[in-house]
């Protein structure tokens, strides 16, 4: 039978917080007000990747344990010195460094061109990632890195999705995506030395009723939806609520909606779900205040519901504006 313990695997997150390495960060995000620089997921996956992979016996060296961006040249020495027998980089990919147009997304793994052991656990390890998030497979990609160049052991560099993709720039703070990554790629390192992967026992998730409990509408989700603790991206729940339920609305804030449990769905700018006030919420909206919304000193429109002005926001952020504000009228 295999020991866990008769191998060392080096786990190397690219990049570095200390100077943060130019271009190795999202496009500014205006939904979390900020930009998210690569090595905040880089370095969350490889600290879950660790504790992973030491739960399931095996040894590891950390080639870049500061926040420093750490040399290639120094992070390939540390592996080869401590006679690691695998070597692990993990890192964000990037198209054009903005969110305009239809950008690439999807995961891949990089190898050197000759292939090898290198190709077989970079397989393995594609296999196990395809079960995860949804994502495209972008599969085993041959090119010269310094990393796997210079490395004495089977290498791998693995892109976990894309810096400036909408949608996976977000899935970079999510905990539960990061978890998830880490714990496909010890899936495979276990699959690759033929060692059990052991699960960790985890508590059930219990979500307590909080806040008003009075229903002010009813959400139809229009496709699958993501719930979260809190109102704000990187809180993610493990529920996932299916195209075509419906949910009972207690509480709108800012685009975000609770259910009874205490947990909130986000409305995307109405792309998520449709939602239908009650009638009591629909007068007490009927009563209330139209607020505008102005792109460069032009109004667009004139909204009471809070989804139309979100979704006149989105639509104006397309062009680029200067400035974009809302008003009561």
């Amino acid at each position: 039978m295999t020991e866990a313990s008769n191998y060392l695997i080096a786990i190397d997150d690219g990049h570095g917080l200390a100077p943060l390495t130019p271009g190795k960060r999202t496009p500014f995000i205006q939904s979390i007000g900020r930009f998210i620089p690569e090595n905040e997921f880089n370095k969350a996956v490889a600290a879950y990747l660790i504790k992973e992979l030491k739960r399931n016996g095996f040894n590891t060296v950390e080639t870049a344990p500061t926040d420093f961006d750490t040399p290639l040249s120094t992070r390939v020495n540390t592996a080869n010195k401590a006679r690691a027998d695998l070597f692990i980089s993990i890192h964000y990919n990037a198209f054009d460094g903005t969110f305009e147009g239809r950008n690439p997304e999807g995961f891949s793994a990089h190898i050197d061109p000759s292939g090898g052991k290198s190709e077989k656990f970079a397989k393995i390890a594609l296999g196990h990632l395809t079960k995860g998030t949804v994502q495209k497979n972008r599969g085993v990609v041959k090119q010269q890195l310094y990393v796997t160049a210079y490395t004495k052991m089977p290498a791998v560099l693995f892109e976990l999705g894309f810096m400036d993709h909408s949608r996976e720039a977000l899935l970079m703070i999510d905990k539960s995506f990061q978890q998830e990554c880490a714990r496909e790629l010890a899936m495979a390192v276990c699959e690759y030395y033929g060692v059990t992967y052991k699960t960790e026992k985890e508590t059930p998730y219990v979500i307590q009723p909080s806040g008003k409990q009075t229903k002010v509408g009813e959400a139809i989700m229009l496709r699958d939806v993501q719930t979260y603790a809190r109102p704000e991206f990187g809180t993610q729940v493990p529920i996932v609520i299916k195209k075509g339920a419906k949910r009972n609305i207690y509480e709108i804030e800012n685009g975000w909606y609770r259910l009874y449990g205490g947990e909130y769905i986000p409305s995307s700018y109405g792309k998520n779900f449709t939602f239908i006030a009650t009638k009591k919420e629909q007068a007490i909206k009927n009563e209330g205040s139209i607020r505008r919304v102005l792109v460069n000193g032009k109004q667009v429109g004139a909204f009471k519901e809070e989804d139309s002005i979100l979704r006149a926001i989105s639509d104006a952020l397309k062009d680029s504006p200067q400035k974009i504000e809302v008003e009561e009228k």
